[in-house]
């Protein structure tokens, strides 16, 4: 009976401690300061910034977590910078240890190099080529010597960081509103939906016409809605894609991309449906 209790006891701890660890990992959404510093790899050229002093003489404290970065919000909300979750692209701790499949490790070594590589490039895109469709203002993806700049930022428990800027892998955008938050808003005036709408699809012509697309497949959740614009908010899932003045090509990746939102209008806007088609195949028949 002794020893039926004793385990009874550590399975309760262990529990506890599982629930612990849980719970603070859910409270500080995860974020740990060794998370976001890099292991610069890819060579990417840097510039410096013309606008540092606005955007980096502020403190910064945190907003929110995406699936590639941490979000901090500047003091004077216009701006974010959004450090990248290097720990993403590192094997897990068990699978370093562990040699009982290599196979399956080198295919997840693989697998993490790729994604890493392919978002520092879609960053790169989004700063070289689609600053007006994303908001953004500066990327910053290698080790420099030029930005000289230490910053501060809060995680949610409010324990503060400082950040040495050169050493870092972040994206800086203008803060813009939920796309989400908009429609909703909105959803029950038919006029500012189709506007809202109209909108929305124009910037992704704007991306298309430059060869690029967004291989993202929530566009809702990651657009946002900035100087009475919808730009395309998430950076981490541009590509380019040949081809795209092509009617059939152009018209087939339109309608991959506005899936999503057709949900969203089925639930809550269904006459959007029927416009969302309109609209492309105009833009297609101008092609």
């Amino acid at each position: 009976m002794k020893a039926i209790l004793k385990l009874l006891k550590t399975i309760f701890v262990l529990i506890a401690l599982v629930l612990c660890i849980k719970g603070y990992n859910l409270f500080t959404d995860g974020f740990r300061i060794d998370k976001i510093y890099p292991k610069f790899n890819e060579k990417i050229q840097a510039f410096p910034l013309d606008e540092i002093d606005e955007v980096f003489n502020q403190n910064y404290k945190y907003l929110s977590k995406g699936c590639q970065t941490y979000v901090f919000e500047s003091e004077d909300g216009n701006y974010v910078i959004k450090f990248i979750r290097y720990h993403r692209y590192q094997l897990p701790l068990w699978l370093q240890v562990i040699n009982y499949n290599q196979s399956y490790k080198n295919k997840r070594e693989f697998y993490k190099t790729k994604l890493l590589k392919d978002s520092l490039n879609s960053y790169q895109i989004a700063n070289n080529h689609l600053k007006n469709e994303t908001a953004a203002i500066y990327v910053h993806l290698e080790k420099t010597n030029f930005l000289n700049k230490k910053i501060q930022i809060a995680d949610r428990l409010h324990r503060k960081y400082f950040i040495d800027l050169d050493n870092m892998g972040f994206v800086v955008q203008k803060k813009v509103c939920s796309f989400k938050n908009i429609l909703n808003k909105y959803k029950k005036d038919e006029k500012e939906l189709k506007i809202l709408t109209r909108s929305f699809l124009y910037t992704t012509k704007d991306i298309y016409e430059k060869g690029f697309i967004n291989d993202d497949y929530n566009c809702i959740k990651n657009s946002g809605f900035i100087d009475n614009k919808v730009i395309h908010s998430d950076l981490g899932s541009f590509l380019r894609k040949d081809k795209l003045n092509e009617k059939e090509i152009f018209e087939k990746e339109f309608m991959r991309y506005v899936r999503h939102f057709k949900k969203w209008a089925e639930t809550n806007a269904p006459f959007l449906i029927t416009y969302v088609d309109e609209e492309i195949k105009k833009m297609s028949d101008d092609l």
